[in-house]
């Protein structure tokens, strides 16, 4: 376990620990981020 666990909760290492496991998770956030941002800026250039 890194030093990450030291000051989060047991709860919170192991939803990071899950992106250890699972690095097509972090992925899929990142993807996810990036059309959240598109779709708020498209939403906003078209309300001007």
């Amino acid at each position: 376990m890194g030093p990450y666990y030291r000051s989060t909760s047991q709860g919170m290492g192991s939803f990071i620990d899950s992106f250890y496991q699972y690095p097509i998770l972090m992925l899929l956030l990142v993807v996810g981020a990036i059309g959240v941002g598109y779709y708020a800026i498209r939403k906003n250039k078209k309300g001007q």
